[in-house]
């Protein structure tokens, strides 16, 4: 293992110290804990990418992440799997539908990297992971509070690089829990927004899900 592994690691174990006491099970650098429905709420230690010489960083565009790390937060729903299931019982980062890096959950809510070397870091986010970052997990207990926090506030609820094609997965959502007819509510609200999107290879794919799902009125739509 590099040594910045072996640092990860470290930080790893200490944030595993911290939340052991709120259900959550290790394997390597993530967590993962059971909630109700099903639903898996994660949390990792992302290391920047390997670029000791920072040759491929753009000052202003792509920094340096070499040497640094972030901690991620996601919620896995079952019931959301539009881009497939995941592939063992653990969930990764990936499998989330829901996102949120520490940094999103602080004042400002901009993506923050801290300093594998730092040791004095390791309390904050510490600190912070048990202020920020667990609570943000506990408001999502079961799935009615995914649709809540949906009906709330949209796609902004499921995390900020989330696509306004979250709509699709919670309508999948709603499908299965056999609530067919509160997803064509929403389905039709989406395809009323794509009327002006420009987006041709996104509206061929809408048909497609449309169809998959029996839609075939709202699939054959002018949209």
């Amino acid at each position: 293992m590099t040594d910045s592994g072996d640092i990860a690691k470290s930080i790893g174990v200490a944030l595993a110290q911290r939340i052991k006491g709120k259900g959550f099970r290790k394997r390597a650098n993530s967590f993962n804990r059971l909630a109700n429905d099903a639903i898996v709420h994660h949390v990792s230690v992302q290391l920047g990418s390997y670029d000791p010489t920072g040759m491929h960083a753009i000052p202003g565009l792509l920094p340096n992440l070499y040497g640094k790390y972030r901690v991620n937060f996601g919620v896995y729903v079952p019931g959301m799997d539009r881009m497939g299931a995941p592939r063992s019982s653990w969930i990764n980062d990936y499998d989330c539908q829901l996102h949120w890096g520490l940094g999103n959950l602080m004042p400002g809510g901009s993506d923050r990297w801290w300093d594998l070397r730092d040791r004095l870091a390791v309390e904050e986010v510490g600190d912070l992971v048990m202020a920020l970052g667990v609570p943000k997990l506990d408001s999502f207990p079961d799935i009615e509070s995914v649709l809540r926090a949906y009906e709330l506030d949209g796609e902004a609820a499921f995390g900020p690089v989330t696509s306004e094609a979250a709509a699709l997965d919670v309508a999948d959502l709603l499908l299965s829990r056999g609530e067919r007819g509160r997803a064509l509510m929403l389905l039709k609200s989406y395809v009323e927004k794509m009327r002006t999107s420009n987006h041709v290879g996104h509206k061929t794919y809408l048909r497609e899900y449309l169809v998959e799902r029996e839609f075939h009125d709202l699939a054959a739509s002018d949209f």
